[in-house]
């Protein structure tokens, strides 16, 4: 081995031991890993799901990252990927399209040249090489043809010309009720005066970061790209959630009005989820999840971190407390993997047979109700519905 690669080998050497003395939750390999990348770079999928790996990693105790690890999670906590099959079918098809679009226009202009020649021709022999009995039996050839062809006449063009002229008006005037009509709804679902239209929004801003959860002096306010969407009080007498464990539904009230009815999965036969009224006493942003396990007739309590692939409760844990008399065992409203979001309709397919106990919810809908819901607010589980509703009020757009 000569001189300079054993200085070299060296370098490399004292280099990831400086690196690894900055790092305390990656080690040197992932550091590397990501350093580098973009935060809205392309990448081929198995390094797509390494660098979502590692960022994941950052975010399960940031009170353990050190200066260098901070400054990589502020760079790519909000980290979107891009595959790098799909940028290059991408670059492919606009190729495509603009050799395709050049080559349509050039054909286009020379069959337009051509057409005019021929027009302007034909029409200068029309008006100087004929006399006008010729021409008067050339236009009754004409329309004669036309009318074998299928086709009209110039009388029969011009009506048909103010019939297309008053369907334009009645169209335009049409399009202009249909975009008052667009900007009507859209303001009605800005406003959260629909409930079904309120769960869809949920759903689709789940995630997307130009979400935004504002917690206000009193209360909390959900904006959408710079947009108020609701705003709720933070008083836990304004709110209700009661849970139906017969119909498998979660229902949330705010000030006497329900503003969602959610899908819910409630304990497995022999663990059942007890009724009762209940109080929210905490909530936990990426919990960490003590799974009761019983292995060789001993049971014992695994501690697993949020990331880990076998935690199995979602991003969120809404601690409940019973009311009056207690209850074995610890319940909380929570999700589920993200990774096995589907999951969720897959538990035998029975909201009774999918859970240890506790009630388990979409992703989207948790976040929304722990981001707005306070602490102390009440929560009823009842077996069966006493009250059944044939509508739901609309929930309120502004506290």
């Amino acid at each position: 081995m000569n001189q300079s690669r054993r200085v070299s080998i060296f370098e490399s050497s004292l280099a990831g031991m400086l690196t690894d003395r900055k790092l305390a939750v990656l080690n040197v390999p992932d550091y590397n890993l990501i350093a580098n990348k973009n935060p809205g770079g392309s990448y081929d999928r198995r390094t797509r799901e390494n660098l979502y790996w590692i960022i994941d990693k950052l975010r399960v105790d940031p009170l353990k990252l050190t200066t260098l690890e901070r400054r990589l999670l502020e760079k790519f906590g909000n980290a979107n990927f891009v595959g790098l099959e799909e940028k290059e079918k991408r670059v492919k098809f606009e190729v495509a399209r603009y050799r395709l679009s050049q080559g349509f226009k050039r054909s286009i202009k020379r069959a337009a040249t051509a057409f005019l020649i021929l027009m302007v021709a034909g029409w200068m022999v029309y008006q100087f090489g004929v006399d006008s009995e010729t021409r008067g039996q050339m236009d009754m050839a004409f329309s004669a043809g036309l009318q074998r062809l299928g086709l009209v006449a110039r009388k029969d063009f011009e009506n048909i010309r103010d019939d297309l002229t008053a369907t334009s008006s009645q169209l335009a005037e049409t399009r202009k009720n249909n975009i008052e009509l667009s900007h009507r709804v859209e303001q009605m679902i800005l406003n959260n005066q629909v409930a079904e239209n309120f769960q869809h929004i949920l759903k689709q801003i789940y995630h997307d970061p130009r979400t935004k959860y504002v917690k206000r002096e009193a209360n909390v306010a959900l904006m959408f790209n710079g947009r108020e969407i609701a705003s709720y009080k933070t008083d836990p007498r304004l709110w209700y959630i009661l849970g139906i464990v017969d119909s498998g539904h979660i229902r949330v009230y705010y000030d006497n009005q329900e503003i969602l009815e959610i899908d819910a999965i409630f304990g497995r036969m022999g663990e059942e989820t007890p009724t009762g009224e209940y109080r929210i006493v905490n909530k936990v942003y990426k919990p960490t999840w003590y799974k009761k396990e019983t292995k060789g007739g001993k049971t014992r309590i695994r501690v697993i971190p949020f990331g880990h692939k076998d935690h199995d409760i979602g991003r969120w844990w809404m601690g409940l407390k019973k009311v009056g008399s207690s209850v074995r065992g610890s319940y909380g409203i929570h999700g589920v993997n993200v990774q096995k979001v589907n999951d969720f309709y897959k538990k035998n397919f029975d909201w009774r047979n999918g859970s240890a106990g506790c009630p388990n919810i979409q992703g989207w809908y948790l976040q929304f109700l722990a981001k707005v819901v306070p602490v102390g607010a009440q929560v009823n589980i009842v077996q069966k519905d006493k009250w059944k509703t044939e509508s739901r009020v609309n929930p309120p757009s502004a506290a």
